[in-house]
């Protein structure tokens, strides 16, 4: 597996990963296609706020990944694994690379939502030591991960 920066010869393969995703994340991370728009979007015009990132295994793309905000010290965070590969800890690879990137720009740490019923990403980032700080205005649960050698070298050792 590789992880890397989304390139523009990955147009094909995130056209294919969003039309092969299921219901579950179709409902907890595309719903009314906004991130799969989003993600097209990057393949059209310059997102001077956004960084897309792809886990790859040959030439498939196997989980992506997002951050907007990155101008900031605290980031937002998006992410969703190829359904063929959930359960193979794709998820938990993204995120410490992604932390691991952080990390060395020096930022805080990263927030995300995620949806009430999510019980799979909240397991994962839960276990990445993001912690819960309530419930965002969208209804959602508010998460935020924090970036220090303590907390990163506790979730490598998981």
């Amino acid at each position: 597996m590789e992880f890397r920066h989304m390139k523009p010869g990955d147009r094909a393969e995130m056209q294919a990963f969003y039309q092969e995703m299921g219901e579950e994340s179709t409902y907890f991370f595309n719903r009314g296609h906004g991130n799969e728009n989003l993600t097209m979007s990057f393949f059209e015009k310059e997102l001077p706020n956004h960084e897309f990132f792809v886990m790859t295994e040959g030439d498939r793309v196997i989980g992506l990944s997002f951050l907007w905000d990155i101008h900031s010290l605290v980031p937002w965070f998006g992410i969703a694994v190829r359904e063929s590969y959930k359960g193979k800890h794709v998820g938990t690879a993204m995120l410490e690379a992604v932390l691991d990137i952080l990390k060395a720009r020096g930022c805080g740490g990263l927030l995300l939502t995620t949806a009430q019923n999510n019980y799979r990403g909240q397991g994962l980032y839960e276990k990445c030591c993001f912690e819960r700080l309530g419930v965002h205005p969208s209804g959602e649960f508010l998460y935020l991960g924090r970036v220090s050698e303590e907390e990163v070298q506790k979730t490598i050792r998981n």
